[in-house]
């Protein structure tokens, strides 16, 4: 009988197998409190300028593809990097390499809140530091069976 995950080649799921290629965006999200556009960017630089673990040319094509104004160029770069998403949404909040290597993004570096630079926006940087580290947090993508 069908099993839902069954496991081939390496230990990948039959479903990571058949995986089209195409990176979703997260779904739409929203601070308790808004931020400005350019604490969000600071917060972005912060995280890319920071990552020592893993393999660096993983990281740029991981930025790049997170800043890729088209879903093709997305494609493209996930492709040559051959990144491979650990979830199931499929986002690149989660993903590991070819060598299996897993690395984790912040989804305020791929998206934007909804209410960002919303009516009542943080002025302080460590303000929207605490209610976007807060979120990510609190909603940050595990992956079930392997230790980050």
């Amino acid at each position: 009988m069908g099993c839902g995950s069954s496991k081939e080649e390496g230990g990948r799921t039959a479903e990571a197998l058949s995986w089209d290629g195409m990176v979703k965006n997260p779904k739409t999200w929203e601070l308790e409190r808004a931020v400005q556009t350019e604490h969000l960017q600071r917060m972005r630089a912060e995280f890319w300028e920071t990552r020592v673990e893993g393999r660096e040319e993983m990281w740029v094509a991981l930025m790049a593809a997170a800043e890729a104004d088209s879903d093709e160029l997305r494609f493209q770069i996930v492709d040559a990097a051959g990144i491979q998403p650990a979830l199931r949404r499929k986002t690149l909040e989660l993903v590991y390499d070819e060598r299996g290597a897993i690395y984790e993004v912040p989804i305020y570096c791929l998206s934007a809140p909804a209410n960002v630079d919303g009516e009542d926006a943080c002025e302080e940087m460590k303000d929207a530091r605490f209610y976007l580290q807060g979120y990510y947090e609190s909603h940050r993508p595990k992956l079930v069976g392997h230790r980050m």
